[in-house]
Formats: C-alpha cells, structure tokens, sequence
C-alpha cells in the first residue's frame, strides 16, 4: 500500500477572488489617479470615478457573495491615499457612517473573504508612527518595489497597516502587495511581512499576495520551521483583471475568465491542470462609475454561474479563502508521511481541516483515523471530511487532524 497528500483538501481544485484596492466608503483611486496624473503626466479620468463607494453596494455584493458560495480575499487599505486612518477615522464622511460600514463588514464580509491590508495608503509612503507622508514624496507601489535594506522599518510599517485593521476588529489573515510593493525583494519581504503578521495576530501561517501568473500556478511555502510550526504562504493569481481592473472603467469580459460554453478562458485551463484558481479583480470594477454600472459586479455573477454549470455537483472545485489555500500548502510541506504496511503514520508540525490521502495498492474496505472509523461514501459530490471515497485501486481520505501523530488504518476490502 501507498499514500500521499493530496495537492488540494479534498481533492478538489481550489477556486478563490482577489479583491483589490478596497477600503472604508472611499474609493481611493479618486485619489490615485488624481495625485498620479501630476507625477506621470497622464491624463486618467479620476474626475468620471466616484469618490465613495456605498456602503449598501458593499453590503449587497457581500449578501450576494455568501448566498452564491464565492470565497476569497477583500483587501481594506488601513489609511487610504493617506486621508487618515480607519480606527481614527476618515475626514471624508461621517463617523457614524464609518462605523455602519465596519459592522457591514464584520457581519456579512468577513464570514467568506480573508480581510488583509493592502499596506498603510496603497499611494504615498507614510512615516509608520504617524501615517503622514514622508518627505521627498515616494510611493508605496512604484518606489518600494525593492524593500528599503532597513528591516526594522519594514516590519514596523507592515505591522503598522496590520494593527490598524485589529483595532477595528477585523484581524488580517495576512497581507498584500500594493502594485509592485515588495516584488524585487520577494525573500525578504516574505519573511518580514510573516514576521510583521504573526506579531500582531499571533497566526503561525500568514500568507501574502504580490504575483500573478498566467502560466502553471504554485502555492509557495517561505520560511517553513518544523520545530516551530511556523511559515509564510505565498497566494498567485493565474488572471488578469477583466472586471473592470483599477480604474473602475477597464474592460470587462467574463468570457476571458471562462466562455459561455464552459471551455474556453483562463479558468478551464487551471482548472483542468489542476492548479489554484485565482482570480484577481479591483474593487472599483465591480461598482463601475455609478450605482447603476455595476458592470464587474454584472460580469462576477456570469463568471459565477458558468463555473457552477462546469462542475454542477461540486465534485471537482470548491471556494476557498486564500488563507485556506496556503495554511493546507504549509501543512503539507511540512507533513512526514511514513506507510507501514496498512497503518499510515503521519507527523504533521501544523494541522488544517479537510486533510486527503490518497490511497493506492488495493481495494479499500475501511478506514480508522486514530481508531475511529470514517464514514465510506460512493459519490465523489459527498466526499467530504470524516469519509472516504473509494477508487478501485485504493480511496481517497478526508479527515480534520486534531493532533501533531496521527495513525491511520486501511483495511483491505474482503478482509
């Protein structure tokens, strides 16, 4: 008998949305673009964009989001564009309104999307102790590509953009990158940034998001320590942003993500060579430039709806949060696996829910986990954690380890 843990829980690819850029009420590339138009000479139409986004929008989309399954990541830029911070409060609107918005989010957005800052402004770098620009003027995105080679900086700018969002109760599950912040110090900025997290959160697997790629798709593990139980996930991307991108008025295709006939896009490719399923999106897309646009949010529910047509009992993909994608790839890096003969002993440094084997080498006729017997299911859609699945030549195995040794028994079918 053979085993193995599986690439992905349960053996289903994961799907998962990056959104982008978001924050408090105010739609921060008013801001952007208008403040960058003077320092690149273009001519972006920061005018034509809102200034806020409203909270009912957010609170629909969210409600939407929870009811069709879509998990993923909601960045909330801590002081956005440097306007003043979100525990302190924004000059632009209202502090009751401030607080309507937080409480939206811990209600209805939190539950499904990891929360992560997309460092201090996503525009000008702020002195960490008092989140007021700097001087000469530099920015987060374009003059931070490569970290600055002073480590206590860094951290305390990472865990400035990470405890503010605590302050307000929404504890980030990691952190990330905006525009190219970090991309040219990749290493160091992975080891900081989990340091920066893990100080704040106390979480032993924080994760960050800077790349994207539109060839095979990886979940890095960074930093793994066996003895510790600590490492940093790395989340990729594997699209472009078709639902309207940065700006709010970018092109807007879901056809590009997945076609009408279920087999063209981006989408059905990773899909079907098995990597993560990564979609990255801005905020301001989904709104467009006014409440009747909507057009990434019109452009997300065809998306949706296709992907739930490719694979309409659930057997293949799942929604997952980013967090979950990466504290699964951390555990199983970092998972010793030894078979002998049809006892499997696992030494896993970190747990996740939903931990799969697969199993080769003869039929499976049941299954312990630690001496208590999982449920066996015939259906691939009711493969779930707590059962196993059996595939002629062996089963697949799900369970929630609760322990660092575990031991996991096969019985042979017919025996």
């Amino acid at each position: 008998m053979e085993a193995r843990i599986c690439r992905h829980a349960l053996d289903r690819v994961p799907i998962s949305l990056i959104i982008d850029d978001s924050t408090v009420l105010v739609n921060l590339n008013y801001f952007f673009m208008r403040d960058r138009n003077r320092v690149d000479g273009e001519g972006r139409r920061w005018e034509d964009v809102p200034v806020v986004h409203p909270e009912s929008f957010t609170r629909e989309f969210a409600e939407w989001c929870l009811e069709a399954g879509v998990r993923g990541k909601f960045s909330i830029v801590p002081c956005p564009a440097a306007l003043g911070r979100i525990d302190e409060g924004l000059p632009l609107v209202d502090r009751a309104q401030q607080e309507s918005w937080l409480a939206m989010c811990r209600e209805v957005i939190q539950p499904a999307w990891d929360i992560t800052p997309e460092m201090i402004t996503h525009t000008k770098v702020v002195d960490p102790r008092t989140c007021e620009p700097v001087e000469p003027e530099i920015w987060e995105q374009y003059d931070w590509v490569a970290l600055p080679d002073d480590e206590e900086l860094v951290f305390e700018y990472i865990a400035t953009a990470c405890r503010i969002l605590d302050n307000v109760g929404l504890t980030p599950e990691g952190v990330t990158s905006p525009g190219g912040f970090g991309g040219k110090t990749l290493e160091f900025y992975a080891r900081v940034a989990g340091e920066a997290v893990r100080e704040v959160t106390g979480n032993a697997l924080p994760y960050f998001f800077k790349r994207v790629s539109l060839e095979a798709v990886e979940t890095p593990v960074w930093y793994a320590d066996r003895k510790a139980g600590t490492a940093v996930g790395e989340i990729i991307a594997c699209t472009g942003d078709w639902t309207g991108s940065w700006t709010g008025y970018g092109e807007v295709n879901p056809d590009r993500y997945i076609t009408a006939d279920l087999q063209g896009g981006r989408l059905p490719a990773v899909i079907d060579a098995g990597d993560p399923a990564v979609m990255v999106s801005h905020w301001q897309g989904f709104y467009g430039l006014h409440n009747d646009d909507r057009r990434g949010f019109r452009a997300l529910k065809t998306i949706v709806r296709r992907l739930h047509e490719r694979d309409p009992r659930g057997e293949h993909t799942r929604w997952r949060r980013p967090g979950e994608i990466t504290t699964y790839a951390c555990m199983r890096e970092m998972a010793h696996l030894r078979c002998d003969g049809n006892t499997i002993a696992l030494d896993l440094p970190v747990r996740a829910p939903e931990l799969t084997l697969r199993i080769t080498g003869g039929a499976v006729g049941g299954v312990l986990v630690e001496q208590r017997p999982l449920q066996r299911v015939e259906e691939r859609s009711r493969f779930e954690s707590g059962t196993y699945l059996p595939t002629g030549d062996g089963a697949l195995v799900a369970f929630d380890p609760q322990q660092r040794h575990v031991a996991v028994s096969v019985t042979q079918a017919g025996t």
